[in-house]
């Protein structure tokens, strides 16, 4: 039995234009990103319940706010898989550089957003707008909690030659917009005022037209045929479908968890709701610290016992050391000693060591043929040797399970005991 895919609902939020008020903002709803749910308006702080129940929030940017250029990029700027999350550093320069002569502002307070999929070897469309009001609108939602996933255009440049003309705005601010691969075309119509003649021959007899409900009689009568009416929540939300996103360069979204993650602990440590839980959290850490530091000096206490009896038991049996730097190599080294004045056999005498080297295999003293021995309390020393580096190394192997030590030191063999230092 095969499982639905849970609808997608969509919040589309139209940003203000600049030098306009923000305090009430737009919004469309849709549960499954084709159809209005709901239309109203806002602040950010409201909008944040909505955005709640939303799978996906888009940021509308008004077409009044965007200019469209068209630029050729020069060969290798794009870098490979190019796309709105992974900008070339240098591609911004780049764009300011071919767009300086056609802005009327300083491109370091422009915001630049270049089509998806872009050709590298082909003429790309650039959106530009005021960056400061852009990052100040993004901002606004961001600090009410709403993250936008993509921030697209209300109108974007089309591939071919326009079949469409829209009328929008009101009966006395009505505008004409078409979009084409030449851009997107916007023509104010004054109330009572003819067809404006920079609108296409083309576009007067043949395009389609469509029209807001508020001016759809104005339609009709300007293009003298009927105007198929589409409300504007949902000529907006029909906008979103679009591959164009204007989040690029330092406007990116980052990583969507870690946005999430951020969010939540800055909802954390702020919203008043959360603040029993903000004490609890902190109890909980101070007394992990407390807990810990506790321990630590328990467990360091007990070590400096453990050490002071060793010491005492040293001291006790052995009066005639002073200093005690090592306890349990000096006790060893007492203990040798010891064994050594009453005749007994000791593991630091040479006997212990030349039987330990006779059974441990070859190479076996025999054959290793030393020309010369020498012994220390401890220590042997075999000159003269033919050994390998590896047979002194599965010597040290099989010696250390008799608690020696062994090491070559260039033809010379060296044997210890391991309380030897």
């Amino acid at each position: 039995m095969s499982r639905k895919t849970p609808p997608m609902t969509t919040l589309l939020i139209t940003l203000a234009p600049p030098n306009a008020p923000a305090t009430a903002l737009d919004y469309v709803l849709s549960r499954d990103d084709h159809a209005v749910a709901a239309h109203a308006s806002g602040t950010a702080a409201q909008l944040a319940a909505v955005a709640g129940t939303a799978t996906q929030t888009i940021a509308m940017v008004p077409g009044s706010a965007l200019s469209w250029h068209r630029v050729q990029l020069p060969a290798g700027t794009l870098p490979r898989g190019w796309g709105p999350q992974r900008q070339a550093p240098r591609l911004r320069a780049v764009l300011e550089g071919l767009l300086e002569d056609r802005l009327l502002d300083d491109p370091a307070q422009l915001h630049f957003a270049l089509q998806a999929p872009a050709q590298a070897d082909g003429a790309v469309w650039v959106a530009v707008c005021d960056r400061p009001w852009l990052r100040s609108a993004l901002q606004t939602l961001q600090q009410a909690g709403i993250t936008p996933d993509r921030v697209v255009p209300e109108w974007a440049p089309g591939n071919q030659a326009a079949t469409a003309l829209w009328v929008t705005g009101s009966p006395d601010a009505a505008q004409l917009v078409w979009t084409d691969s030449e851009g997107v075309h916007t023509l104010p119509v004054a109330a009572d005022q003819p067809l404006p003649r920079q609108l296409p021959d083309t576009l007067r007899a043949n395009a389609t037209l469509h029209a807001e409900p508020a001016v759809a009689q104005r339609a009709e009568q300007l293009l003298h045929r009927q105007a198929t009416i589409v409300p504007p929540a949902q000529r907006l939300l029909d906008a979103t479908q679009t591959d164009w996103n204007l989040a690029q360069f330092d406007l990116a979204r980052q990583n969507p968890w870690l946005t999430r993650v951020a969010a939540a602990a800055t909802s954390f440590w702020t919203t008043a709701a959360w603040r029993p839980a903000r004490w609890a959290a902190l109890t909980l850490a101070v007394v992990q610290v407390l807990g810990l530091n506790a321990f630590a000096w328990r467990a360091q206490t007990q070590l400096e016992q453990q050490r002071a009896a060793i010491r005492n038991t040293l001291l006790a049996t052995f009066p005639q050391v002073t200093v005690v730097v090592d306890a349990p190599l000096q006790m060893a080294r007492e203990v040798a000693a010891l064994q050594q004045a009453g005749g007994m056999a000791s593991p630091r005498d040479l006997e212990a060591l030349l039987g330990a080297l006779g059974t441990s295999g070859p190479p076996t003293l025999p054959t290793l043929a030393p020309t010369a021995l020498e012994f220390s309390a401890g220590e042997l020393r075999l000159n003269g040797l033919q050994i390998t580096p590896a047979q002194a190394d599965a010597l040290d192997q099989t010696l250390q399970a008799q608690g020696l030590r062994s090491h070559l030191n260039g033809a010379t063999l060296v044997l210890q005991t391991r309380s030897t230092p």
